[in-house]
């Protein structure tokens, strides 16, 4: 167990990706403090972490509210003894014509994804520091470096969140604190359902430039939270892990098939490490792709 003993506090746990890396860690062994608005979640998740032998604390707050978000950071410490994990997974999607949108809306997101986030690693920061050990994860998304139409409020938010986890990453540093973050792609959570359902997010588009072929699942996210919680990650600061399944890489406008694949065989010599381990001079074959040229090419 990569986290063994170890105590974190996940905001946004009460459902998809939060939910998910919450129930990760305590799999590898974490004791783990959920945050979130709605208790009724909250308590789903705390039932099924203490149904893993893992300790766990319920705490409602806005991730808005700054004295009730530091309150809640204090609240793990007096239980725990320490916080050894900051999850910021707490956010919403936005998505309104930018000519229309109001400005409290935009605060609304601007509030509750970068502003929240902020505000918890601040909180949890100040107690790292005298342990002289910690590790942030932001949730960030694919929109902080490619974004779709009328997600201006969205973007602007999960863009910011990517270079705040730079600046306290090289600013916390120093205390052995880590700060990074993931940028998933498309993830099948409630929220994306949600969009799915009221159709401004169309599912078919997404699927057909993701080379993988499919969205993500939230476990694809908690296997890189688990990594960025872990020892493994001590060296890397202020850095953000794309999980999109290669969606940001592709310029291809569809689903890519080759034209054809023609068999070759590697010279003789080359040698082959056989399923039993030995070595064997036996031709092997690689396929010869012959692609379409893109305009341009």
């Amino acid at each position: 167990m990569r986290l063994y003993g170890q105590v974190a506090l996940v905001t946004g746990a009460g459902r998809g990706i939060g939910r998910g890396i919450a129930l990760g860690f305590a799999r590898e062994g974490a004791h783990v403090a959920l945050l979130s608005r709605t208790r009724a979640e909250l308590v789903a998740v705390a039932a099924e972490i203490e149904g893993l032998g893992r300790h766990t604390l319920p705490l409602v707050a806005d991730v808005r509210d700054e004295v009730a978000l530091r309150a809640a950071v204090d609240q793990v410490v007096a239980t725990f003894g320490r916080l050894d994990i900051l999850v910021n997974s707490a956010g919403i999607s936005m998505v309104a014509p930018s000519l229309n949108l109001p400005l409290a809306e935009w605060q609304r997101c601007i509030d509750t994804n970068l502003t929240g986030t902020f505000l918890a690693c601040q909180a949890a920061a100040r107690h790292m520091r005298l342990q002289r050990r910690g590790k942030i994860i932001n949730i960030s998304s694919i929109h902080c470096e490619a974004t779709y139409p009328q997600r201006a409020a969205y973007a602007a938010s999960k863009g910011a969140i990517r270079m705040l986890t730079r600046a306290l990453g090289i600013e916390w540093a120093r205390y052995g604190i880590n700060v990074n973050a993931i940028a998933p792609g498309q993830t099948r959570t409630p929220l994306q359902e949600k969009l799915i359902a009221q159709g401004v997010l169309n599912l078919d588009a997404v699927i057909a430039r993701t080379p993988i072929g499919r969205i993500a699942e939230v476990a694809d996210v908690v296997g890189p939270a688990i990594f960025l919680a872990s020892a493994e990650s001590d060296f890397l600061v202020g850095q953000t892990i794309v999980v999109d399944g290669g969606y940001l890489s592709s310029a291809w406008p569809g689903a890519w098939e080759p034209a054809d694949e023609v068999p070759v065989a590697m010279p003789p010599a080359l040698a082959v490490l056989r399923r039993d381990g030995d070595s064997s001079t036996a031709p092997a074959t690689l396929p010869l792709v012959s692609e379409p040229a893109l305009a341009g090419e």
